[in-house]
């Protein structure tokens, strides 16, 4: 007998983002990360309004549970700019989800390196990166507001 592989995430769906839903991505980035560390509200919506950006979001039924946000900047290099994923939600394979949708669409637009930045403090976020292929390659000093370190991380798509 042939067993079919389990879902990704299971329970969860992951699709693109749609008009209209700021408002929640703003909640949960605020949920994520300390203040000094989460985007505005206006912040967001530049990124999200950017050519080039991609935005996946993983949702239970009708709630949206976490989001990855990233685009494809000069010379074809692709840039994480947040991955945010509820605490109920966490540790079912949301986040391992999301970051594939959005290597996904990343290699679909031709992108072969991927960066991000990641809080020197955040072990576990450090290690998910890890998992997930991403390497250290820059300390970035004073990266959050001039207040805490944080590593550029880089895989290769």
């Amino acid at each position: 007998m042939v067993r079919m592989p389990e879902p990704l995430c299971q329970g969860y769906a992951i699709r693109d983002y749609r008009d209209g839903e700021i408002q929640r991505l703003h909640q949960i980035d605020r949920i994520c990360f300390p203040p000094h560390m989460a985007y505005s509200r206006a912040e967001l919506l530049f990124y999200l309004e950017h050519p080039s950006a991609i935005c996946k979001v993983a949702e239970s039924g009708e709630e949206v549970v976490g989001f990855a946000l990233g685009r494809v900047e000069r010379n074809g290099y692709g840039h994480v700019i947040t991955l945010d994923v509820v605490p109920e939600a966490r540790r079912r394979r949301v986040g391992t989800a999301l970051m594939e949708a959005l290597h996904g669409e990343l290699r679909a637009r031709q992108v072969s390196q991927v960066v991000l930045e990641v809080d020197v403090s955040n072990e576990a976020a450090q290690r998910f990166y890890d998992l997930l292929g991403y390497r250290r390659d820059e300390l970035l000093r004073g990266y959050y507001h001039e207040r805490q370190d944080a590593y550029r991380m880089i895989l290769m798509l």
